[in-house]
């Protein structure tokens, strides 16, 4: 019995509680970069990549947010999460970056070129450049769908289209036909999902493009910009507002920011945190 007391008395027993902090990055009209808390609506401003920032993706491997610098021709790249003061690092330049993604299974890096009509890919340090597909008109948003190992694209011009090919530029095809400056798109684990700004439609579709439903119709003409996605809802940017929707068409908008500027790129972070 004593020897028991003794024990329990040495024993410590820790209590590990795991949660989620959900955080959304976005950029601004005049370049700044900044990071909204989802859960208390906090903002704090990142940094300031001083310049045009339409997109924002993700190397969640390295932990790396890739940011394209349309004015300056250059995409650039900082740590994040991080507790030290951002500093932006350039990965390639000499370039007209539109939209961009990230292929962290293979640490590549892709975007587009809207008025070259490309599709180009890299490493990490900007090495081994390689052209995936050049024969599109202003291609302009794109996504991957890591689990089929595809990717998507929209065009930034009135009656485009979506495209659809490998990672390695083949079985190029479309799959839509009726999608006009498509600035924000992206793909879950089942469907594709997309921002139509020729009516403000937020639209879904199968990754074949059948089974297309509109899920919110903002009635704003030019004025959205990038979407992401969680498990539950879309994300997407409005003017100067972020806000947030069901991915179930029908479901009513919640407005989770209203910033000072235009809000152009948007990106979700879901980052684990532990109490003891």
């Amino acid at each position: 019995m004593r020897l028991l007391q003794i024990w329990l008395g040495m024993t410590i027993v820790l209590y590990i509680i795991t949660g989620f902090e959900e955080k959304l990055l976005f950029s601004t009209s005049s370049g700044k970069i900044k990071e909204l808390n989802i859960k208390n609506g906090k903002v704090i401003v990142l940094g300031n990549a001083e310049s045009k920032v339409f997109v924002l993706a993700y190397d969640n491997e390295e932990k790396y947010v890739y940011v394209p610098r349309q004015t300056q021709g250059q995409i650039i790249r900082f740590p994040y999460p991080s507790n030290q003061t951002t500093e932006f690092e350039i990965v390639v330049s000499e370039i007209d970056p539109g939209g961009i993604a990230f292929d962290s299974e293979h640490s590549h890096l892709y975007w587009t070129e809207p008025m070259e009509g490309k599709i180009m890919r890299c490493n990490t340090d900007g090495l081994n450049k390689t052209r995936i597909c050049n024969d599109t008109v202003e291609p302009a948003a794109l996504t991957i769908d890591k689990g089929h190992r595809w990717m998507y694209f929209g065009q930034g011009i009135p009656n485009g289209t979506i495209h659809k090919l490998s990672l390695e530029g083949e079985g190029h095809h479309i799959i839509n036909d009726q999608a006009s400056w498509v600035f924000g798109i992206h793909a879950d684990d089942t469907r594709l999902y997309w921002m139509d700004n020729s009516m403000g439609d937020l639209k879904s579709a199968w990754f074949d493009g059948t089974d297309i439903q509109t899920i919110v119709s903002t009635n704003s003409f030019k004025l959205n910009g990038d979407i992401d996605v969680n498990d539950e809802f879309i994300f997407y940017t409005s003017s100067t507002q972020i806000l947030k929707i069901n991915k179930n068409a029908g479901e009513v908008p919640i407005v989770l920011h209203t910033d000072t500027e235009r809000v152009h790129g948007l990106l979700f972070y879901k980052q684990e945190s532990k109490q003891i």
